[in-house]
Order: structure tokens, then C-alpha cells, then sequence
């Protein structure tokens, strides 16, 4: 009964210029000759066959999802008219689920990480199935901190409950928004608090109920796209109804307030590969700090990120920029001002310049 659900419907903006709406961020080769995409699910497929993994993504993107990952069956990438945040990402593929296989276990993933243990990660995994399928509720895996990282949300830990195959289950006390240093260094002093990782396992009706329970909107709207599956009226219902779901996350929205709520820690190497910066911890360096992926000459240069998708680049004499080069666009930022990248896109749109976007 086990299904996993990769997120695959984010925008990628901070990657831009080599993120486009038509081919956002999951959708790239970032971390090694395959799109994080298929990263993510040939990491799934030693735990689930193919007929039980699942994409939600934009509905622009399916047809690329499908060439992406052509052992899927057609019918599991299921398409957003358009993105409403996490909770209706991951309510629909419940919803689907739920009608598909009544008691289906759900391992929900984003579709754009870069695991360093694959081994310790599927044993984690299996801890936390276990978890939900034995005793309901929701929960979520939790990261165990390597420094004072404001990046992040937190989890508080509550108490132990069980170990399974080397792995601790606890009670889940909270969750809190991305802190400032001072508050993030408080957390790591006080060691019950993890990253929250956005990776979670659940009953696809435990969540439903939980969805009718805190946000009854967001249910409905769910049912009438779930009693159109399968009809003619499928492609016409979702093109309604999804567009009026409540935008709201999963943590916030469902999460924060579940009746049940489990935390597995785990400390596998791990990366949400949020901007290009992160590519340094998952690419290696040279002997001099730099990170590049394509066709570049640097010449006594250190810590630069440099990317091309098809021009040679040469960087001479300087550090700690992250520079990006494509077929019809060229970016220069210092590494510590990359998160205004999403700036440029939104001047972009501003100037309309669509074709660039």
C-alpha cells in the first residue's frame, strides 16, 4: 500500500537564468548528469515500483515530467492548473490516492533535494512508513543541525516513542518559522530542534481528515476534483476549482495544528539546493574553491560558482561571484547577494520580456 509523492510544481526562480517556467529548477542537471527529478526517483524506486510513484507538478510541465520519467504511468503525473502552495499539492495527490488504493501510504518528497546517503535514507523512510502505517497520524522527518542555519524552519522534538531499524520516532512538539542568527544559535545550544526538511509520511485519508478538519475549503474543493476523476468532466473540474483552493503550505496550513503528529531525526548528508551558492555542497571544487559545471577557464580565481549551458566562460582575478551563462542570458551576482536573483525575474515580468522567463 506503500505510494510516494514527489513536489515537483515549484517555480525555481533563484535559478534563473537557467530555471524558465517552462523548465524550472527540479527539472535541470544541478547535481550530476540527471535532472534532480530522476535523482529523486531512481532514490525512491528501490522502496516503490513505478505504478505506485506519483508527480505533482504544473500542468506545463507534465509533458516534460513524462519524458523525464517515462516508466511512470501516464496517469500519475498529475498536473496543477496552477501552483496554490503545498497543502493543495499534497491534499490532490491524497485525494487521488485515497480513491485509487483506500488505505494508501503516502512518502511525500520535494523533488528538488540531493541525498548523500541513500542507504541510511531508505532505512529512515521505512521508519517513519512504519510509524503511520501502525499507529495513523502525520509526520515529518527532521534533520538533526549542523550549525546555526536561518535558512530553515525548525521542528521542536517531543518525546521518544519508539525505535525503529536504528531510528528514533518522537512526538512532535512544533514547528517555528526561519529564524535570525541569534535565535538559530539558541536552537542548536538547546538540542531539541531539527531542520524541517519538508519531507513527510502519512495515510492518504489521515491527511484528508485532517484537511477537512482545519481547512474545510480546501477539502471540498478537493472532493469535487476527486469525484471528477475519471469522467469527462476531469480536465474542466480541475481547471475551476483548482485555481479558488486556499494558498497555504502544508506546515502552517495542516501540519501545525494535526492531532497526531510524529518527527523522525535523521543525519544523512543532505541539500534543498535553494540557490546557486548551495552548489557547493554538492558539486566538488577545485584547488581553489571554485564550483563549475560546463565549459569555463579560471585563472587565479577562487570561490566562484560558474554554470554555462553552452558558452565558454572565463573568470580571471576575482572571487566569491556566482556567474551563469546560457543560449540568451548571462548572470553576475556576489555569492552573499544570490537570494535577490528572484529580483531579477521579477523585473523581467515587470518588463515584460517573456521571452526570457
Amino acid at each position: 500500500m506503500l505510494h510516494a509523492v514527489i513536489m515537483a510544481g515549484g517555480s525555481g526562480t533563484r535559478f534563473w537564468p537557467a530555471s524558465r517556467k517552462n523548465r524550472p529548477k527540479q527539472f535541470l542537471q544541478l547535481a550530476a548528469d540527471r535532472p534532480l527529478l530522476r535523482l529523486t526517483y531512481e532514490r525512491l524506486t528501490p522502496m516503490v515500483p513505478p505504478e505506485q510513484i506519483w508527480v505533482v507538478t504544473a500542468s506545463a510541465t507534465v509533458a516534460l515530467t513524462r519524458e523525464i520519467l517515462p516508466e511512470l504511468p501516464p496517469d500519475n503525473v498529475l498536473g496543477e492548473p496552477v501552483g496554490r502552495d503545498t497543502a493543495a499539492c499534497v491534499g490532490f495527490a491524497a485525494e487521488v490516492l485515497a480513491r485509487h488504493d483506500p488505505g494508501a501510504v503516502c512518502l511525500v518528497l520535494p523533488a528538488d533535494h540531493v541525498i548523500g546517503d541513500e542507504d541510511q535514507f531508505k532505512l529512515a523512510m521505512g521508519a517513519g512508513v512504519r510509524q503511520v502505517e501502525e499507529n495513523g497520524g502525520l509526520l515529518t522527518f527532521g534533520l538533526r543541525p549542523t550549525g546555526p542555519e536561518t535558512g530553515f524552519g525548525y521542528l521542536q522534538v517531543g518525546d521518544a516513542c519508539r525505535t525503529i531499524d536504528g531510528h528514533q520516532v518522537h512526538s512532535l512538539s512544533g514547528f517555528v518559522e526561519k529564524p535570525d542568527a541569534v535565535t538559530a544559535q539558541g536552537y542548536l545550544d538547546q538540542g531539541d530542534f531539527l531542520w524541517n526538511s519538508g519531507m513527510f509520511a502519512w495515510k492518504a485519508e489521515d491527511l484528508l481528515a485532517e484537511i477537512d478538519r482545519q481547512l474545510p475549503l480546501l477539502g471540498q474543493g478537493l472532493r469535487r476534483i476527486g469525484d471528477a476523476q475519471g469522467t469527462g468532466d476531469q480536465a474542466a473540474v480541475l481547471a475551476e476549482v483548482y485555481p479558488h483552493l486556499p494558498r497555504i503550505s502544508v506546515d502552517f496550513g495542516i501540519m501545525e495544528g494535526a492531532t497526531v503528529r510524529w518527527t523522525v531525526p535523521v543525519s544523512f548528508p543532505w541539500s534543498d539546493v535553494g540557490s546557486w551558492p548551495a552548489l557547493r555542497e554538492v558539486l566538488p571544487s577545485d584547488d581553489d574553491g571554485n564550483v563549475s559545471r560546463g565549459r569555463n577557464v579560471v585563472l587565479d580565481a577562487g570561490r566562484n560558482v560558474i554554470v554555462s549551458e553552452g558558452p565558454v566562460v572565463s573568470l580571471i582575478g576575482v572571487e566569491d561571484l556566482v556567474v551563469v551563462a546560457t543560449s540568451d542570458a548571462v548572470m553576475v551576482v556576489p555569492v552573499d547577494q544570490a537570494q535577490k536573483v528572484k529580483a531579477v525575474v521579477e523585473e523581467l515580468e515587470n518588463r515584460g520580456w517573456d521571452d526570457v522567463l
